[in-house]
């Protein structure tokens, strides 16, 4: 009953967490404490309002009460500021600005099947960061860091090192395609992204040791057409975000691109036959069903939707993110796939 208790009351914390984000309050809590008179002066809020709310972030130990009236940032809060390596502001202010609304409407998406997100905001998911670029840029750099966290597996699990062309296809900042180009030391890249995202990764890779053999191609990766005749084309994270007919979709764009002999490597968490097995990954489906209406897969509806494009699966390579997957339990896999022989390529 007191687990139920404390579930059915996570809107609150969650509210704590997002207003500190959005005040930065951790940030000025950072070096020194503070009175909530000063604070309240500095970041344009009411005082009485601010010091009922620092006494909440006590409550939480986000924050440590100095004296009767001034606080401090507690060491489980250092996460709070927006220049800690480990920072969890940006993703605070993606849940207070995207997830937190839309979640609200569950029901709507449990009840017709079709986005919470939708029902919400009145477009989809990826339109919405077109018309909002500041938070496009926020899911940008939550996406960089996702990234982040598989690229050692990848580039363990798999031998780039003959590839001459790599095209990263939804590539956003171009994370993963500088990780696989630093061991495929004769390969060149593409990124293939929408507008905005190759002007912000323009500027990601503008110090990178790699970025003068990365070209940066616009475009649509429904209407396409994508970047032709490479070698390996890489899809990380990409397919779940679409129902199989979307996703069908992307995929002749590819078949459409890839020679006879490319290689294509989607790159996804696999939903597992128990929830246990992988609970992280059903969460992850569960937020699509939200979000966009996609969703994760088995293997066998991999091979299914790969066999209605023209492809097929020659290779099912799993990689884990060491502490991280532990903690978390998902079940990712790079699946090689190529065009299907009998085609005429």
């Amino acid at each position: 009953m007191e687990l139920l208790h404390r579930l059915a009351g996570g809107f609150s914390a969650s509210q704590i967490l997002i207003t500190a984000a959005r005040f930065r309050i951790a940030d000025h809590l950072a070096n020194h404490p503070c009175s909530a008179e000063d604070l309240a002066q500095t970041i344009g809020v009411q005082p009485q309002a601010l010091r009922r709310f620092l006494r909440m972030l006590v409550v939480l130990k986000l924050a440590t009460q100095a004296g009767t009236d001034s606080f401090a940032l507690s060491p489980l809060g250092q996460p709070l500021r927006s220049d800690h390596p480990d920072s969890v502001h940006d993703r605070l202010i993606y849940i207070g600005d995207i997830a937190y609304p839309m979640a609200q409407a569950t029901s709507h998406a449990v009840r017709t099947g079709h986005p919470a997100f939708d029902h919400v905001f009145g477009e989809s998911y990826f339109d919405h960061f077109v018309h909002h670029p500041e938070q496009g840029a926020i899911f940008g750099r939550l996406m960089s860091r996702g990234v982040s966290e598989r690229v050692a597996g990848i580039i363990d699990a798999y031998d780039f090192s003959d590839a001459k062309t790599v095209v990263d296809i939804g590539g956003g900042h171009g994370t993963l395609l500088a990780a696989i180009l630093t061991v495929a030391t004769d390969a060149v890249g593409t990124i293939f992204d929408t507008p905005a995202v190759v002007e912000e990764a323009r500027a990601s890779l503008a110090l990178s040791s790699v970025a003068g053999r990365i070209d940066l191609v616009g475009g649509d990766l429904f209407r396409g057409p994508l970047p032709p005749n490479g070698d390996v084309y890489v899809l990380s994270n990409i397919i779940h975000d679409w129902d199989d007919a979307a996703a069908e979709q992307v995929l002749r764009n590819c078949r459409a691109a890839v020679r006879a002999d490319s290689r294509m490597l989607l790159i996804e968490e696999i939903m597992p036959a128990r929830v246990a097995e992988a609970p992280a990954t059903i969460a992850n489906d569960y937020t699509m069903l939200l979000l966009t209406g996609g969703r994760q897969r088995t293997e066998p509806e991999f091979r299914r939707l790969l066999a209605t494009t023209d492809f097929e699966l020659t290779s099912d390579i799993r990689f884990g993110l060491g502490t991280t997957a532990t903690r978390r339990k998902e079940n990712w896999a790079i699946l090689e796939c190529r065009p299907r022989r009998s085609s005429g390529g």
